[in-house]
């Protein structure tokens, strides 16, 4: 992918205020979808141990991460910083949580009694594997959503800035862009009659070196009768 130049780059950046950042927000929602296949099968064991006051704070808990990835989602979508660092603070939680309940219920062997698409296992090891996958694809997601909206909040959030204070202008920009273009189409189109001119030639010089060989042809037909 060819570098981008300085005007480029600030058409580029300029784009950012119009549009939003759909990707951040589409792998915060990932996130949340995670999340939720997490808790479909933690909230489904039927063991007496899961059953418990901790899991009522559990449900009140994931209830509130839910709604809060869902707003940061709209809030990285918007370049806002601030709902980065609450998406990392999420995911940071995400990894916690797999020692909780997965892993208490894998060392004692309470991961189980529910089937899981027609396999029922017999052991908490393929619940926990299950469980552990989900939590980490959550907490992937939104550190990669985290990220770009951080990224792109920043770049946005200095465009700005560059602007207000009068260091760039759009308006200059386009048109400087403009003049590069119809510079770039006037060179085209010379080094396109330079090639048509220099085929002719070549085409001319291929027909008269024809009619050459066919005089000497002539001449040695001629000479050997």
């Amino acid at each position: 992918m060819a570098k981008k130049t300085v005007n480029q780059q600030i058409i580029a950046d300029d784009i950012l205020r119009y549009k939003r950042n759909k990707l951040a927000q589409i792998l915060a929602i990932l996130g949340l979808v995670f999340n939720c296949l997490y808790f479909c099968i933690l909230y489904a064991i039927p063991d007496s141990d899961m059953r418990k006051m901790t899991l009522g704070f559990s449900v009140i808990l994931t209830l509130i991460i839910l709604l809060m990835i869902f707003l940061s989602s709209e809030g990285v979508k918007g370049y806002n910083k601030k709902f980065s660092i609450v998406l990392l603070v999420i995911a940071a939680f995400q990894i916690l949580r797999i020692f909780y309940y997965p892993l208490n219920g894998l060392i004692n062997d309470s991961l189980k009694g529910i089937g899981y698409f027609g396999y029922y296992p017999e052991n908490s090891g393929f619940y926990f594997t299950i469980m552990l996958i989900y939590l980490l694809a959550s907490s992937a997601c939104l550190i990669a959503s985290a990220v770009l909206g951080w990224v792109y909040a920043v770049r946005l959030q200095k465009f700005q800035k560059k602007l207000d204070n009068g260091e760039i202008s759009v308006e200059a920009t386009m048109a400087a862009m403009d003049e590069e273009d119809a510079v770039a189409a006037e060179q085209a189109r010379f080094a396109a009659e330079a090639l048509a001119a220099e085929s002719i030639q070549t085409d001319e010089t291929n027909a008269g070196t024809a009619i050459n060989l066919e005089a000497e042809q002539s001449e040695t037909d001629g000479e050997v009768k």
